[in-house]
């Protein structure tokens, strides 16, 4: 595969391109941001002649030197003369003159590019260095040409650039690090993809582009930035390689590794930057890519060395430092850092969600006697990572005699966390009920009730898990970590419970708990309950409040990959199916490189929806598949939702009475868990697909479940079931005022195709606009209901959904396997078809199928 760069047009550009200056453009902007580029596309937008002059460093000494290409002024005895004759050469000049990098113009060709800009004759476009116009080019800021400033890529437009040349989608966290090392910078983005790209780092998971390590530098780019180093004198070379080895190092604390005036010398050279942090300054690199390129340079035990240096001084210094920096520069350094510090250093990498480096550090601290905090922070970190296994087997190994009670606590909850999601239910109840008989405070009692909730949840005992989340968030209040811990899933276990009256109480109170204990994922995590109640209730229109509340720019795989599921759930909701898909598609590649498997599985539930949705029937049965394979006993609550899937899968393949019981079968699932919300949910899809039978319990679910969903869904069941079109418009308007589009495009259709019936062509007609105009709200959205719509009225289902599987090539012996009929029936449903149509062959037939009821 080749990579296909495109050429992103950015605000400043169209300007550029528009705006006709008599005298030319000059183009700002610093090192590889597109100054070239945007130059020679103005020429070619043009359509006109141009030459090219180009100022280099190598030309400087050399009067009129970049300009000799262009006039002949033979051996010029002065500077006057040659400048004369360059502007006799040049008068009556036609074609466009690009001066490109003026900044580096020899002192006589900037005089001269002075002169041509005040004499007119000449159309000219210049570019400058970022920099801005030193003393000598300050005529360009003077206003004469029209001056377009060119910054680097935003974060969406770099993003947009990286997938476009890989022709697909970037995980979010690979492309954060290319946006990081590259700042946006054009040419360096464009270096890191490639050499990333030739180095096989990239990989395609699901139709999603991850990179499986950080970026790698070409060896063009490397080489192109290592000229700039080949002439740096020894004591500046020193000072940026231990900014490389650590961006943003205090300055005093860099001073004292080095010497001040080798950190001056250093700035004066444009390569290192001070930045004001707090009440203190730091300095970084004049790019984070000339670190790479530096690192790269320096050998391993060098850079041990330097490490060293650095700790050693951080250590001797009396500034407050960030301990998670400093212990993770010791971990590959000559010097060590204590015990203690590494522990700590350990937990905040956990709180940040960096599994791997929490787990690195832990085992370091193991090494040197860290005990059972280390080995906690360790286990944490591998049960995060999905290693349960390895975590239980590391926990085990330790005496809880030797533990304080706070640390007996949170020995005992990991473990049982461990044993639980390794499918163990019964030895981590076992543990749990151990860790209460233990406990004797009440921040103990919290914490073990909260953990006890959250098995609970997941084991599909939903009951339970409500009586837990009235006692920890009732008056009395639980401790800040048991409120951080449970908000979570108490909130999810309400909202799928159909009490989504109750989520927001428990979300807020969760949310404040989770900052103040510093749980950033848990916070993250809420936002899942708050979906899943607007979900369930049809409210709706919260949910843009919900992401804003809720995702995250924080680094860490996690949180990336539970904020794309909750996008994901939040498109879904209202109908954006290809925007639900996308989300679905990135949290997947995102949890398959480090994330917790749980959400690797419910984003292959949510995309299996989304794709059947589509009608994407192959992706989908590819999707379902997936997460039935991933799918473990400790995600028993999720069951309802992984039917669910099957049924829009099969919707998708046409099988519409198939898909119709799996739908009811998540139905009573669901209502076995007393989970009414979800059976709400899977009961109203089923009306969706066809259902007749749903009106009793609709109704009688409005008894228990919150919100107005519940009420329309069973105003829909009514109206379909007894053939009332104008109901079902009814209906339709509801959900529209919900937000819920997709559903709502839904009921229009159904009301549609029962005025056809019933002979009302003016209604058919007001039902039809209204459903398209909604379904043109979901792009990409095809379900049952909007294809029945554009089915022939004397259809049956069974006839509508073999239909569309005449309807795209498939013979009567495929259509017979995919939906489990023998090919004589298949065949007899082609038969009547055909009658019915007026048709005598399978092409006419086709034809007539995909010309639609209105033709």
């Amino acid at each position: 595969m080749v990579l296909t760069w495109p050429s992103i047009p950015r605000g400043s550009e169209i300007s550029a391109l528009a705006r006709d200056s008599t005298r030319g453009i000059v183009i700002v902007g610093a090192a590889g941001v597109g100054k070239t580029t945007l130059a020679q596309k103005i020429v070619c937008e043009r359509d006109c002649e141009a030459v090219w002059v180009v100022g280099t460093d190598s030309l400087r000494g050399v009067p009129l030197g970049a300009f000799a290409p262009v006039v002949n002024i033979g051996a010029a005895p002065d500077p006057d003369t040659a400048l004369t004759s360059a502007v006799i050469a040049l008068q009556g000049f036609t074609t466009t003159l690009v001066v490109d990098d003026a900044d580096r113009l020899d002192p006589l060709s900037t005089t001269l590019l002075r002169g041509l800009i005040d004499d007119g004759g000449v159309r000219l476009v210049v570019t400058l260095g970022g920099g801005g116009p030193s003393p000598t080019t300050a005529f360009l800021a003077d206003g004469v040409l029209h001056r377009v400033e060119l910054d680097a890529f935003t974060r969406v437009e770099a993003v947009r650039v990286i997938e476009t040349a890989l022709g697909g989608p970037m995980d979010d966290v690979g492309a954060q690090w290319l946006w990081n090392m590259s700042e946006g910078n054009p040419l360096y983005l464009r270096h890191l993809v490639e050499g990333s790209w030739k180095s096989g780092l990239f990989e395609r998971s699901d139709g999603v582009w991850r990179l499986r390590s950080r970026p790698i530098v070409s060896t063009e780019l490397a080489s192109l930035l290592g000229s700039r180093l080949r002439n740096v004198p020894p004591d500046v070379l020193d000072v940026l390689r231990l900014v490389a080895l650590e961006e943003g190092i205090d300055v005093d604390v860099l001073q004292r590794v080095t010497s001040p005036d080798a950190v001056a010398a250093a700035h004066c050279s444009g390569l290192l930057r001070f930045r004001s942090e707090g009440l203190g300054c730091v300095t970084t690199l004049s790019h984070p890519i000339l670190g790479e390129v530096l690192r790269e340079q320096t050998g391993v035990l060098a850079a041990r060395v330097l490490r060293g240096r650095i700790v050693r001084a951080h250590l001797a210094s009396e500034l407050p430092g960030d301990t998670l920096r400093l212990a993770t520069l010791a971990l590959d350094s000559d010097a060590e850092i204590d015990v203690a510090r590494t522990i700590e250093a350990a937990e905040s990498a956990l709180d940040l969600c960096e599994y791997a480096l929490a787990e690195r550090l832990a085992q370091a601290a193991l090494s040197r006697g860290g005990g059972i905090r280390a080995a906690m922070v360790a286990a944490r970190a591998m049960t995060w990572q999905g290693r349960v296994n390895d975590a239980d087997t590391l926990l085990a190994a330790v005496s809880p005699a030797e533990m304080s009670e706070a640390e007996s606590l949170t020995w005992g909850m990991w473990r049982a966390t461990a044993l639980f999601f390794a499918d163990r239910e019964a030895a981590a109840r076992e543990k749990l009920a151990d860790m209460r008989a233990r406990v004797t405070g009440r921040h103990g009692r919290d914490v073990v009730t909260s953990v006890e909730l959250t098995f609970d949840f997941f084991a599909n005992d939903v009951p339970r898990s409500l009586e837990l989340t009235r006692a920890l968030f009732g008056p009395e209040g639980g401790t800040p970590s048991a409120l951080a811990l449970a908000a979570s899933t108490g909130g999810a276990a309400l909202a799928r419970a159909g009490r989504t009256d109750q989520v927001p109480g428990v979300t807020t109170c969760g949310a404040e708990a989770a900052k103040a204990v510093g749980f950033m994922l848990g916070h993250t995590q809420i936002g899942v309950a708050e979906v899943f109640a607007a979900t369930v209730s049809g409210q709706l229109d919260t949910l843009d409040s919900v992401l804003e509340r809720y995702v995250t720019t924080r680094p860490g795989r996690s949180n990336w990959v539970v904020d794309m599921y909750i996008r994901g759930l939040a498109h879904l909701a209202v109908g954006r199916a290809a925007d639900a898909e996308d989300q679905f598609r990135r949290g997947r590649a995102a949890a398959m490189g480090g994330g917790p498997p749980i959400w690797l599985t419910l984003s292959l539930i949510g995309l299996c929806q989304a794709l059947g949705m589509q009608e994407r029937t192959d992706d989908a049965t590819e999707a379902l598949a997936a997460a039935e394979s991933s799918f473990g006993v400790h995600m028993a609550s999720f069951e309802p939702d992984l039917l669910l899937a099957r049924a829009w899968m099969l919707a998708a393949r046409g099988e519409q009475r198939e898909a119709i019981a799996a739908a009811r079968k998540a139905a009573r699932l669901a209502h076995a868990g007393s989970m009414f919300g979800v059976e709400t949910v899977a009961l109203h899809t089923s009306v969706r697909f066809g259902d007749r039978s749903a009106t009793g319990r609709l109704r009688a679910l409005t008894h228990s479940v919150d919100g107005p969903l519940v009420r329309v869904a069973a105003a829909q069941a009514h109206s379909f079931g007894v053939r009332d079109g104008h109901g079902l418009d009814r209906v339709a308007a509801n959900l529209e005022r919900m937000h819920a589009y997709l559903l709502a495009a839904d009921a229009a259709a159904q009301a549609a195709i029962v005025h056809r019936r019933h002979g009302d062509d003016a209604s058919r007609q007001l039902s039809t606009a209204a459903a398209r105009r909604l379904a043109g709200l979901c792009p990409g959205a095809r379900t049952p209901a909007l294809r029945a719509l554009d089915s022939p009225s004397w259809l049956t289902p069974r006839e509508v959904g073999i239909a569309s599987l005449v309807v795209i090539g498939m013979t009567n012996r495929e259509i017979a396997q995919r939906l489990t009929l023998s090919v004589r029936t298949v065949e007899g449903h082609v038969y009547r078809m055909s009658t019915k149509l007026g048709v005598d062959n399978r092409k006419s037939l086709v034809s007539r199928l995909m010309i639609g009821p209105d033709a």
